[in-house]
């Protein structure tokens, strides 16, 4: 299994793509099916190894950065149950009766797996370089905050998509 950088790079890549497909007026069916089931894969390999390395690093940790990696670890099963109804939902059918819900519903998803990697990636792929004083503030991380050059709904610092709200 890649490292967890890797995974969250080929994730954000990932959500750039579907992003792309929902902002279309229609329906790319074949190319929507490789995006999700690409994202379904490395998602859960994400998840997988967020828990390996909580689990790893909570051995050790005391304090609020004990507190913070439990939290991390509630949250990525939250966001798995979040995922998994998302996907539950909306099958290749219901994509295709109602592609405008559809990607309002994938918007919202989207921005909620940027936000988790985001706190992800100042957690636990963090150095003394690197650490974040922001993520560390709170167990939840960026939870709830916006996000460092990044408008609120905006897709992975990209302009905001006005359509797309």
């Amino acid at each position: 299994m890649p490292g967890l950088p890797i995974l969250h790079r080929d994730l954000l890549a990932a959500l750039d793509e579907i992003e792309m497909l929902i902002a279309q007026p229609e329906l790319d069916q074949l190319r929507l099916s490789r995006v999700r089931l690409y994202i379904s894969k490395v998602n859960g390999e994400r998840r997988n190894k967020v828990d390996q390395l909580c689990q790893e690093l909570e051995r050790q940790a005391t304090g609020v950065l004990a507190d913070q990696l439990a939290a991390l670890r509630q949250a990525n099963i939250e966001k798995r149950i979040e995922y998994t109804m998302h996907v539950g939902s909306w099958g290749p059918r219901e994509v295709a009766a109602d592609w405008p819900g559809y990607c309002r519903a994938s918007v919202a998803l989207a921005r909620s797996i940027r936000e988790q990697v985001a706190i992800e990636q100042a957690l636990l792929c963090m150095t003394s370089e690197n650490a974040d004083p922001l993520a560390l503030s709170n167990p939840r991380g960026y939870m709830g905050r916006q996000l460092p050059n990044q408008d609120i709904g905006a897709p992975h610092g990209h302009p905001p998509r006005p359509h797309l709200r």
